[in-house]
């Protein structure tokens, strides 16, 4: 498993704002099974979110790709995230956790 790291810049904020855990969600919900997702962890604060994403074996080990597929999916498919945008890339250095 791999973990890489981008954020988002806030859009408009709605009548129901975003939560940690929404977020999370509509991120999942995005992901198509062959992208690797195996977990997300959000932060969100006043100016946006960072998503640290949790990335099982993929075949074309493309770990940074496809978080940047997923998230940009997510943000065209949900209107909670209207205006929201990816402000820094998933990071090229990926962390492999312990004992992989």
């Amino acid at each position: 498993m791999y973990i890489t790291v981008g954020r988002l810049v806030r859009g408009v904020v709605g009548p129901n704002p975003v939560t940690p855990d929404k977020l999370a969600e509509l991120i999942r919900q995005a992901a198509e099974p062959d992208e690797g997702l195996e977990h997300v962890y959000v932060e969100i604060d006043p100016l946006g979110a960072d998503l640290v994403f949790f990335l099982g074996p993929m075949e074309s080990g493309e770990f940074d790709s496809a978080a940047r597929r997923i998230t940009r999916r997510c943000l065209r498919q949900s209107p909670d995230l209207r205006g929201w945008r990816l402000a820094a890339e998933f990071s090229d250095d990926r962390l492999p956790l312990l004992g992989e």
